[in-house]
Protein backbone atom coordinates (compact mmCIF):
# COMPACT_ATOMS: atom_id res chain seq x y z
CA UNK A 1 0.00 0.00 0.00
CA UNK A 2 0.93 3.82 0.61
CA UNK A 3 3.93 5.08 2.41
CA UNK A 4 2.32 8.11 4.59
CA UNK A 5 4.12 10.87 6.39
CA UNK A 6 1.68 12.08 9.52
CA UNK A 7 2.89 15.58 10.90
CA UNK A 8 1.15 16.09 14.40
CA UNK A 9 2.33 16.94 17.76
CA UNK A 10 -0.20 15.49 19.36
CA UNK A 11 1.00 11.69 20.64
CA UNK A 12 -2.66 10.65 20.82
CA UNK A 13 -3.14 11.79 17.03
CA UNK A 14 -0.49 10.00 15.54
CA UNK A 15 -1.34 7.16 17.66
CA UNK A 16 -4.93 7.14 16.33
CA UNK A 17 -3.73 7.76 13.00
CA UNK A 18 -1.08 5.49 12.54
CA UNK A 19 -3.19 2.70 14.04
CA UNK A 20 -6.21 3.36 11.64
CA UNK A 21 -3.57 3.30 8.56
CA UNK A 22 -1.61 0.40 9.36
CA UNK A 23 -5.09 -1.74 9.61
CA UNK A 24 -5.68 -0.59 6.16
CA UNK A 25 -1.82 -1.85 5.32
CA UNK A 26 -0.28 1.60 4.81
CA UNK A 27 3.47 1.96 5.92
CA UNK A 28 3.91 5.11 8.67
CA UNK A 29 5.90 7.94 8.64
CA UNK A 30 5.45 10.35 12.26
CA UNK A 31 7.15 13.47 12.58
CA UNK A 32 6.13 16.20 15.36
CA UNK A 33 7.75 19.59 14.36
CA UNK A 34 7.62 21.17 11.16
CA UNK A 35 11.24 20.71 10.75
CA UNK A 36 11.66 17.34 11.56
CA UNK A 37 8.36 16.54 8.97
CA UNK A 38 10.05 18.24 5.90
CA UNK A 39 13.28 16.74 6.56
CA UNK A 40 11.34 13.36 6.39
CA UNK A 41 9.58 14.97 3.77
CA UNK A 42 12.86 15.31 1.54
CA UNK A 43 14.58 12.26 2.64
CA UNK A 44 11.45 9.66 2.30
CA UNK A 45 9.26 11.50 -0.44
CA UNK A 46 5.89 9.73 0.30
CA UNK A 47 2.91 9.33 -1.52
CA UNK A 48 0.61 11.15 0.63
CA UNK A 49 0.94 13.83 4.17
CA UNK A 50 -1.13 14.22 6.61
CA UNK A 51 -0.36 17.71 7.84
CA UNK A 52 -1.47 19.13 11.07
CA UNK A 53 -1.97 23.03 10.96
CA UNK A 54 -0.31 24.19 14.10
CA UNK A 55 3.41 22.35 14.49
CA UNK A 56 6.24 23.67 16.65
CA UNK A 57 9.42 24.87 14.70
CA UNK A 58 7.06 25.67 11.18
CA UNK A 59 3.11 25.79 11.14
CA UNK A 60 1.63 23.28 8.55
CA UNK A 61 0.74 26.54 6.03
CA UNK A 62 4.39 27.16 5.85
CA UNK A 63 4.97 23.49 5.21
CA UNK A 64 2.97 23.71 2.78
CA UNK A 65 4.67 26.66 1.20
CA UNK A 66 7.87 24.93 1.03
CA UNK A 67 6.45 21.93 -0.70
CA UNK A 68 4.72 23.56 -2.62
CA UNK A 69 7.95 25.25 -3.93
CA UNK A 70 10.00 22.26 -4.61
CA UNK A 71 9.96 20.55 -7.12
CA UNK A 72 10.08 17.06 -5.79
CA UNK A 73 7.64 17.72 -2.99
CA UNK A 74 5.05 19.35 -4.62
CA UNK A 75 2.94 16.27 -6.41
CA UNK A 76 2.71 15.26 -2.61
CA UNK A 77 -1.14 14.98 -1.71
CA UNK A 78 -1.74 16.72 1.32
CA UNK A 79 -4.42 15.98 3.99
CA UNK A 80 -4.42 18.56 6.21
CA UNK A 81 -5.74 18.66 10.13
CA UNK A 82 -7.28 21.27 12.39
CA UNK A 83 -9.33 21.44 15.58
CA UNK A 84 -10.06 24.95 14.11
CA UNK A 85 -12.59 24.38 11.14
CA UNK A 86 -11.71 28.48 9.68
CA UNK A 87 -7.88 27.69 9.79
CA UNK A 88 -8.16 25.08 7.04
CA UNK A 89 -9.15 27.40 4.56
CA UNK A 90 -5.86 29.17 4.46
CA UNK A 91 -4.58 26.32 2.58
CA UNK A 92 -7.24 26.21 -0.47
CA UNK A 93 -4.92 27.92 -2.29
CA UNK A 94 -2.63 24.58 -2.76
CA UNK A 95 -3.38 22.17 -5.50
CA UNK A 96 -2.21 19.47 -3.49
CA UNK A 97 -4.43 19.57 -0.81
CA UNK A 98 -6.55 16.99 -1.44
CA UNK A 99 -8.65 16.99 2.03
CA UNK A 100 -9.15 18.62 5.45
CA UNK A 101 -10.36 16.87 8.72
CA UNK A 102 -11.51 18.29 11.56
CA UNK A 103 -10.35 16.96 14.83
CA UNK A 104 -11.71 14.79 16.28
CA UNK A 105 -12.57 12.83 13.34
CA UNK A 106 -13.58 9.16 13.18
CA UNK A 107 -11.46 6.34 11.30
CA UNK A 108 -13.85 5.72 8.32
CA UNK A 109 -13.77 9.89 7.72
CA UNK A 110 -9.58 9.38 7.62
CA UNK A 111 -10.03 6.33 5.55
CA UNK A 112 -12.08 8.16 2.81
CA UNK A 113 -9.76 10.80 2.88
CA UNK A 114 -6.47 8.87 2.71
CA UNK A 115 -8.14 6.50 -0.60
CA UNK A 116 -9.70 9.70 -2.46
CA UNK A 117 -6.16 11.89 -2.10
CA UNK A 118 -3.95 8.76 -2.92
CA UNK A 119 -6.41 8.21 -6.25
CA UNK A 120 -6.68 12.33 -7.05
CA UNK A 121 -5.32 12.16 -10.81
CA UNK A 122 -5.67 16.01 -10.94
CA UNK A 123 -2.39 16.49 -8.15
CA UNK A 124 -0.84 13.85 -10.93
CA UNK A 125 -0.67 16.26 -13.51
CA UNK A 126 0.16 19.22 -11.95
CA UNK A 127 2.53 21.09 -13.69
CA UNK A 128 5.28 22.69 -11.47
CA UNK A 129 4.68 26.41 -11.03
CA UNK A 130 6.78 27.98 -7.60
CA UNK A 131 4.45 30.42 -5.66
CA UNK A 132 8.06 32.49 -5.37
Amino acid sequence: MARILIADDEPTILQFCTFALEREKHTIITAETGPDALAKLKASKPDLLLLDVMLPGMDGYTLQLQMAEDERLFRVPVIVMSALKPALSLFSKFAQVSASLVKPFQPEELNQAVNRALNDERIKELKYHPYM
